[in-house]
């Protein structure tokens, strides 16, 4: 009986240590994510059509992923996902997102990767109204939008900015 109680105190104690690892990784990864620019460098096959009643616009992005660290950093395996992109404008104004889902980036340290055909779908009535509100403050640059990395870490989500 005390030994089945030291194995279930024992397989308890693995598990609480895992989680500690696991949440320092994700903290290390999603710090040095902070660091990265993720810059759109194209905009491709821009189509629009009737979703669930609403306007909506899809389009293919191709982002330049800039690390100007001099740590390499990597993304490889199932434990850790990048999950999705949220864009804003220069001003904070919400843009648009798109579900990334990539288990694998590798960036060399002062390098940059470019990540091809990232898929966007944007409803159209709610991107008119940011629009609108991204022209009354200024105007649009495409070089300037600021991007939001949510990071997967064993189902539990972090945000990278």
């Amino acid at each position: 009986m005390s030994s089945t109680i030291a194995k279930i105190g024992i397989g308890l104690g693995l598990v609480v240590v895992a989680i500690s690892l696991f949440k320092n990784k994700a903290q290390q990864v999603v710090s040095q994510f902070s660091e990265i620019a993720i810059i759109p460098i194209g905009v491709k096959n821009f189509n629009g059509k009737w979703n669930n009643g609403k306007p909506n616009v899809s389009f293919n992005i191709d982002l330049n992923f800039i690390n100007p660290t001099p740590t390499a950093f990597s993304v490889d395996g199932v434990v850790l996902t990048l999950k999705k992109l949220v864009f804003y404008d220069q001003n904070g104004i919400y843009i648009g997102e798109t579900n990334l889902n990539m288990s694998s980036l590798s960036i060399a340290a002062k390098s940059s990767t470019a990540v091809r055909n990232v898929p966007i779908s944007l409803d159209l009535q709610t991107t008119l109204m940011n629009a609108i509100t991204i022209v009354n403050s200024g105007g649009f640059d495409l070089s300037k939008i600021k991007t939001e990395v949510i990071i997967s870490i064993l189902g539990m989500e972090y945000k990278a900015k």
